[in-house]
């Protein structure tokens, strides 16, 4: 007679692990404001400075999240806006003379920058 192992008594399996947290849902993607936006808004600025700009010279969005936008036209505008509402953060503003005597114009330079001619 050969010797045979008794079946091993049955086992009841581990009650499951408690499932993990759910994970915090990821923060809605940063929303920037559009280039036409953006040259929108810096129309608007140099508008309100009272300056003659009529085209885009220049608009590019950084890596830091500002808009970079030159303006040209009779006046130049240099300005960089915060992307994510538009405001202003640094501006140059070049008014080229308007029928004033001998063509000097007004030169408004927001945070200390001189223009490259």
């Amino acid at each position: 007679m050969a010797y045979v192992e008794p079946y091993a008594e049955p086992t009841t399996p581990p009650p499951p692990a408690a499932p993990p947290p759910p994970a915090r849902p990821a923060p809605p993607p940063r929303r920037y404001l559009s280039e036409r936006q953006a040259v929108d808004v810096a129309f608007q600025i140099a508008q309100d400075r009272g300056l003659d700009v009529e085209r885009v010279r220049h608009a590019h969005l950084d890596g830091a999240g500002r808009w970079h936008v030159e303006l040209g036209g009779r006046d130049r505008a240099n300005l960089v806006l915060d992307a994510r509402d538009g405001r202003l953060l640094k501006g140059q503003f070049k008014q080229r003379g308007h029928g004033h005597g001998h063509g000097h114009g007004h030169d408004d330079d927001d945070q200390g920058e001189e223009w490259d001619d």
